[in-house]
Protein backbone atom coordinates (compact mmCIF):
# COMPACT_ATOMS: atom_id res chain seq x y z
CA UNK A 1 0.00 0.00 0.00
CA UNK A 2 1.41 3.93 -0.87
CA UNK A 3 -0.28 6.51 0.46
CA UNK A 4 0.82 10.32 -1.25
CA UNK A 5 -0.81 13.33 1.03
CA UNK A 6 -0.22 17.34 -0.05
CA UNK A 7 0.56 18.60 3.39
CA UNK A 8 1.86 22.24 2.45
CA UNK A 9 1.95 24.91 -0.08
CA UNK A 10 4.91 27.25 0.53
CA UNK A 11 2.83 30.09 0.65
CA UNK A 12 1.76 32.66 3.66
CA UNK A 13 -1.73 33.92 3.46
CA UNK A 14 -2.20 37.49 4.27
CA UNK A 15 -6.14 37.22 4.21
CA UNK A 16 -8.03 34.83 6.77
CA UNK A 17 -9.75 32.08 4.94
CA UNK A 18 -12.96 32.92 6.12
CA UNK A 19 -14.69 31.40 2.86
CA UNK A 20 -12.76 28.10 2.75
CA UNK A 21 -13.56 27.56 6.28
CA UNK A 22 -16.98 28.02 6.06
CA UNK A 23 -17.25 25.68 2.75
CA UNK A 24 -15.53 23.12 4.83
CA UNK A 25 -17.87 23.54 7.59
CA UNK A 26 -20.79 23.41 5.83
CA UNK A 27 -19.56 20.38 3.89
CA UNK A 28 -18.93 19.04 7.45
CA UNK A 29 -22.25 20.19 9.45
CA UNK A 30 -24.26 18.64 6.20
CA UNK A 31 -22.24 15.24 6.45
CA UNK A 32 -22.91 15.04 10.17
CA UNK A 33 -26.44 15.73 10.00
CA UNK A 34 -26.98 13.05 7.15
CA UNK A 35 -25.12 10.81 9.17
CA UNK A 36 -27.29 11.11 12.46
CA UNK A 37 -30.59 10.36 10.14
CA UNK A 38 -28.93 7.10 8.52
CA UNK A 39 -28.21 5.79 11.68
CA UNK A 40 -31.83 7.21 13.48
CA UNK A 41 -33.70 6.49 10.73
CA UNK A 42 -32.07 3.98 8.32
CA UNK A 43 -32.62 3.15 4.94
CA UNK A 44 -35.38 5.23 4.26
CA UNK A 45 -33.20 8.69 5.01
CA UNK A 46 -30.88 7.22 2.93
CA UNK A 47 -32.92 7.04 0.22
CA UNK A 48 -34.39 10.57 1.07
CA UNK A 49 -30.74 11.85 0.95
CA UNK A 50 -29.49 10.41 -2.08
CA UNK A 51 -32.84 11.87 -4.00
CA UNK A 52 -33.01 15.09 -2.61
CA UNK A 53 -29.32 15.72 -2.08
CA UNK A 54 -27.23 13.98 -4.41
CA UNK A 55 -27.35 14.97 -8.35
CA UNK A 56 -29.22 12.18 -10.30
CA UNK A 57 -29.61 13.42 -13.70
CA UNK A 58 -32.62 11.43 -14.29
CA UNK A 59 -34.61 12.10 -10.99
CA UNK A 60 -32.92 15.06 -10.13
CA UNK A 61 -34.26 18.76 -8.90
CA UNK A 62 -32.11 21.91 -9.94
CA UNK A 63 -30.90 22.57 -6.69
CA UNK A 64 -29.61 19.15 -6.28
CA UNK A 65 -27.13 20.61 -8.73
CA UNK A 66 -25.46 22.91 -5.93
CA UNK A 67 -26.50 20.33 -3.19
CA UNK A 68 -24.18 17.48 -4.86
CA UNK A 69 -21.14 19.62 -4.00
CA UNK A 70 -21.96 19.46 0.14
CA UNK A 71 -22.47 15.55 0.76
CA UNK A 72 -20.38 12.66 0.97
CA UNK A 73 -20.63 8.86 0.66
CA UNK A 74 -18.60 8.20 4.18
CA UNK A 75 -15.83 9.81 6.09
CA UNK A 76 -12.69 9.04 4.11
CA UNK A 77 -14.08 10.73 0.98
CA UNK A 78 -14.70 13.67 3.24
CA UNK A 79 -11.62 14.00 4.74
CA UNK A 80 -9.61 13.38 1.49
CA UNK A 81 -11.36 16.59 -0.27
CA UNK A 82 -11.35 18.39 3.30
CA UNK A 83 -7.14 18.64 2.88
CA UNK A 84 -7.72 19.92 -0.38
CA UNK A 85 -9.89 22.03 -0.41
CA UNK A 86 -8.30 23.63 3.01
CA UNK A 87 -4.41 23.85 0.80
CA UNK A 88 -5.58 24.92 -2.08
CA UNK A 89 -8.48 26.93 -1.36
CA UNK A 90 -6.50 28.85 1.60
CA UNK A 91 -4.20 30.04 -1.08
CA UNK A 92 -6.57 31.26 -4.00
CA UNK A 93 -8.93 32.88 -2.15
CA UNK A 94 -6.03 35.04 -0.42
CA UNK A 95 -4.56 35.76 -3.80
CA UNK A 96 -8.06 36.38 -5.61
CA UNK A 97 -10.07 37.71 -3.13
CA UNK A 98 -13.25 36.48 -1.05
CA UNK A 99 -16.20 37.22 -3.52
CA UNK A 100 -14.17 36.12 -6.76
CA UNK A 101 -12.97 32.68 -4.95
CA UNK A 102 -16.80 31.92 -3.67
CA UNK A 103 -17.97 32.67 -7.05
CA UNK A 104 -15.29 30.59 -9.30
CA UNK A 105 -15.69 27.41 -6.54
CA UNK A 106 -19.32 27.18 -7.00
CA UNK A 107 -19.21 28.19 -10.71
CA UNK A 108 -16.49 25.69 -10.92
CA UNK A 109 -19.03 23.42 -9.27
CA UNK A 110 -21.84 23.38 -11.44
CA UNK A 111 -19.72 23.05 -14.84
CA UNK A 112 -18.24 19.72 -13.00
CA UNK A 113 -21.24 18.53 -12.86
CA UNK A 114 -22.37 19.07 -16.21
CA UNK A 115 -19.25 17.60 -17.69
CA UNK A 116 -19.83 14.79 -15.53
CA UNK A 117 -22.96 14.63 -17.13
CA UNK A 118 -21.26 14.88 -20.55
CA UNK A 119 -19.19 12.18 -19.61
CA UNK A 120 -22.07 9.85 -18.33
CA UNK A 121 -22.68 7.38 -21.25
CA UNK A 122 -26.81 8.01 -20.41
CA UNK A 123 -26.10 11.54 -20.07
CA UNK A 124 -29.34 13.42 -18.88
CA UNK A 125 -30.94 9.99 -18.24
CA UNK A 126 -28.42 8.48 -16.09
CA UNK A 127 -29.79 7.10 -12.92
CA UNK A 128 -25.87 7.28 -11.26
CA UNK A 129 -25.56 9.96 -8.46
CA UNK A 130 -22.92 12.37 -8.20
CA UNK A 131 -22.07 13.55 -4.87
CA UNK A 132 -18.80 15.53 -3.19
CA UNK A 133 -16.88 18.77 -3.39
CA UNK A 134 -13.96 17.14 -5.52
CA UNK A 135 -15.45 18.23 -8.38
CA UNK A 136 -15.53 22.07 -6.82
CA UNK A 137 -12.05 21.45 -5.55
CA UNK A 138 -11.00 20.61 -8.68
CA UNK A 139 -11.21 24.03 -10.03
CA UNK A 140 -9.30 25.91 -6.96
CA UNK A 141 -6.45 23.01 -8.32
CA UNK A 142 -7.07 24.87 -11.68
CA UNK A 143 -6.51 28.17 -10.41
CA UNK A 144 -3.60 27.27 -8.56
CA UNK A 145 -1.90 26.10 -11.32
CA UNK A 146 -2.25 29.13 -13.18
CA UNK A 147 -1.52 31.25 -10.13
CA UNK A 148 1.25 29.55 -8.46
CA UNK A 149 2.68 27.29 -10.88
CA UNK A 150 6.39 27.46 -10.17
CA UNK A 151 5.82 27.12 -6.61
CA UNK A 152 6.91 23.78 -4.80
CA UNK A 153 3.83 21.59 -3.01
CA UNK A 154 5.27 20.02 -0.44
CA UNK A 155 3.66 15.87 0.28
CA UNK A 156 4.07 13.19 2.91
CA UNK A 157 4.17 9.54 1.20
CA UNK A 158 3.47 5.90 3.30
CA UNK A 159 4.16 2.97 2.34
CA UNK A 160 3.80 -0.67 3.77
CA UNK A 161 6.17 -3.39 2.22
CA UNK A 162 6.16 -6.91 4.10
CA UNK A 163 4.47 -5.23 7.28
CA UNK A 164 7.03 -2.31 7.53
CA UNK A 165 5.85 1.13 7.41
CA UNK A 166 8.28 3.98 5.56
CA UNK A 167 7.37 7.90 5.50
CA UNK A 168 9.02 10.73 4.13
CA UNK A 169 8.66 14.05 2.38
CA UNK A 170 9.26 15.49 -0.96
CA UNK A 171 8.33 18.50 -2.89
CA UNK A 172 7.18 19.10 -6.21
CA UNK A 173 6.65 22.27 -8.27
CA UNK A 174 2.83 22.70 -8.75
CA UNK A 175 3.05 22.63 -12.38
CA UNK A 176 4.80 19.42 -12.11
CA UNK A 177 2.41 17.66 -9.50
CA UNK A 178 -1.29 19.31 -10.70
CA UNK A 179 -0.84 18.36 -13.92
CA UNK A 180 0.12 14.68 -13.55
CA UNK A 181 -2.83 14.35 -11.45
CA UNK A 182 -4.73 15.95 -14.37
CA UNK A 183 -3.54 14.09 -16.87
CA UNK A 184 -4.12 11.11 -14.82
CA UNK A 185 -7.94 11.65 -14.18
CA UNK A 186 -8.08 13.07 -18.16
CA UNK A 187 -7.08 9.07 -18.93
CA UNK A 188 -9.36 7.58 -16.59
CA UNK A 189 -12.29 9.40 -17.47
CA UNK A 190 -11.92 8.23 -21.20
CA UNK A 191 -10.35 4.25 -20.27
CA UNK A 192 -13.94 4.40 -17.99
CA UNK A 193 -16.28 5.68 -20.40
CA UNK A 194 -14.66 3.37 -23.16
CA UNK A 195 -14.68 0.09 -20.95
CA UNK A 196 -18.56 0.83 -19.40
CA UNK A 197 -20.65 2.36 -22.06
CA UNK A 198 -23.86 0.95 -20.32
CA UNK A 199 -22.95 2.23 -17.04
CA UNK A 200 -21.87 6.04 -16.43
CA UNK A 201 -18.51 5.56 -16.64
CA UNK A 202 -15.66 8.03 -16.20
CA UNK A 203 -18.68 10.21 -14.09
CA UNK A 204 -15.92 11.17 -10.83
CA UNK A 205 -13.03 11.53 -13.22
CA UNK A 206 -15.24 14.28 -15.58
CA UNK A 207 -16.38 15.75 -12.67
CA UNK A 208 -12.82 16.28 -11.76
CA UNK A 209 -11.59 17.41 -15.26
CA UNK A 210 -14.58 19.56 -15.86
CA UNK A 211 -14.13 21.54 -12.54
CA UNK A 212 -10.00 21.65 -13.32
CA UNK A 213 -10.70 23.45 -16.90
CA UNK A 214 -13.31 25.65 -15.27
CA UNK A 215 -10.42 27.02 -12.03
CA UNK A 216 -7.76 27.40 -15.10
CA UNK A 217 -9.85 29.11 -17.50
CA UNK A 218 -11.30 31.76 -14.40
CA UNK A 219 -7.46 32.28 -13.34
CA UNK A 220 -6.89 33.45 -16.79
CA UNK A 221 -9.78 35.73 -16.77
CA UNK A 222 -8.82 37.17 -13.90
CA UNK A 223 -4.68 37.65 -14.81
CA UNK A 224 -5.73 38.92 -18.48
CA UNK A 225 -8.65 41.67 -16.59
CA UNK A 226 -6.50 44.67 -14.15
CA UNK A 227 -7.02 43.76 -10.72
CA UNK A 228 -7.46 46.59 -8.45
CA UNK A 229 -6.55 44.81 -4.92
CA UNK A 230 -7.82 45.58 -1.34
CA UNK A 231 -5.47 46.15 1.25
CA UNK A 232 -4.89 42.65 2.48
CA UNK A 233 -6.43 42.36 6.05
CA UNK A 234 -3.71 41.44 8.57
CA UNK A 235 -3.61 38.85 11.82
CA UNK A 236 -1.43 39.92 14.93
CA UNK A 237 0.77 42.86 14.55
CA UNK A 238 4.11 42.32 13.59
CA UNK A 239 6.39 44.80 15.31
CA UNK A 240 9.16 46.31 14.04
CA UNK A 241 11.79 49.43 14.65
CA UNK A 242 10.65 52.43 12.87
CA UNK A 243 12.46 53.13 9.47
CA UNK A 244 14.86 55.46 10.53
CA UNK A 245 16.25 53.98 13.74
CA UNK A 246 17.32 51.13 10.85
CA UNK A 247 19.43 53.28 8.58
CA UNK A 248 21.19 49.87 7.41
CA UNK A 249 18.14 49.13 5.18
CA UNK A 250 18.60 52.59 2.97
CA UNK A 251 22.15 51.66 2.24
CA UNK A 252 22.13 47.93 2.08
CA UNK A 253 23.87 46.50 -0.84
CA UNK A 254 20.81 45.56 -3.33
CA UNK A 255 20.88 41.34 -3.67
CA UNK A 256 17.45 40.67 -4.35
CA UNK A 257 15.79 39.97 -7.63
CA UNK A 258 12.12 40.21 -8.31
CA UNK A 259 9.61 38.29 -10.64
CA UNK A 260 6.04 39.97 -11.21
CA UNK A 261 3.68 39.40 -13.89
CA UNK A 262 6.00 37.05 -16.00
CA UNK A 263 8.55 40.01 -16.10
CA UNK A 264 12.31 39.88 -14.09
CA UNK A 265 13.92 42.57 -12.13
CA UNK A 266 16.84 43.62 -9.89
CA UNK A 267 18.39 43.95 -8.13
CA UNK A 268 17.02 45.51 -5.30
CA UNK A 269 17.77 45.86 -1.72
CA UNK A 270 14.67 45.45 1.30
CA UNK A 271 14.44 49.57 1.49
CA UNK A 272 13.53 49.28 -2.30
CA UNK A 273 11.24 46.76 -2.37
CA UNK A 274 9.48 47.94 0.78
CA UNK A 275 8.83 51.23 -1.28
CA UNK A 276 7.77 49.82 -4.33
CA UNK A 277 5.38 47.27 -2.09
CA UNK A 278 3.99 50.99 -0.59
CA UNK A 279 3.59 52.24 -3.91
CA UNK A 280 1.91 49.35 -5.51
CA UNK A 281 4.60 48.97 -8.33
CA UNK A 282 5.39 45.56 -7.40
CA UNK A 283 2.47 42.96 -5.62
CA UNK A 284 2.16 40.45 -3.17
CA UNK A 285 1.80 37.31 -5.38
CA UNK A 286 5.70 38.56 -6.66
CA UNK A 287 8.41 35.96 -6.20
CA UNK A 288 12.04 36.96 -4.97
CA UNK A 289 15.45 35.47 -5.47
CA UNK A 290 18.69 36.28 -4.07
CA UNK A 291 22.26 34.18 -4.84
CA UNK A 292 22.56 30.98 -2.34
CA UNK A 293 18.79 30.24 -2.52
CA UNK A 294 17.65 27.29 -4.25
CA UNK A 295 14.23 28.31 -5.44
CA UNK A 296 12.25 31.74 -6.00
CA UNK A 297 10.02 32.43 -2.72
CA UNK A 298 6.90 34.37 -2.06
CA UNK A 299 7.58 38.17 -1.85
CA UNK A 300 4.94 38.08 1.04
CA UNK A 301 7.63 36.22 3.19
CA UNK A 302 10.09 38.66 2.70
CA UNK A 303 7.46 41.35 3.19
CA UNK A 304 7.38 39.80 6.14
CA UNK A 305 10.74 41.04 7.46
CA UNK A 306 10.37 44.76 6.15
CA UNK A 307 9.12 47.63 8.14
CA UNK A 308 5.30 48.70 7.78
CA UNK A 309 4.80 45.97 5.18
Amino acid sequence: MFIIVPVGMNYQTERRPVVTLTLMGVNIFVYLVCLIFEITQGQEATLWIYEHLWLVPALSSWHTYITDMFVHAGFFHLLGNMVFLFLFGCCVEDIIGRWKFLAIYLLGGLVANFVYIIASPEHFSSETPMGGASGAISTCMGAYLLLRAGVDIDFKYFAFFFFRLFAGEFSLPAWVAITFWFLKDLFFMGLSFYLDKGGGGGVAFGAHVGGFLAGLGAAGVLKLVPQKQPPPERGPMRVHLPMAARPELHTEAPTLFLYDAEVQSGPFNQFQIQQMLAEGSVSLEALYWSEGMTEWRSIAELAGGVPGV
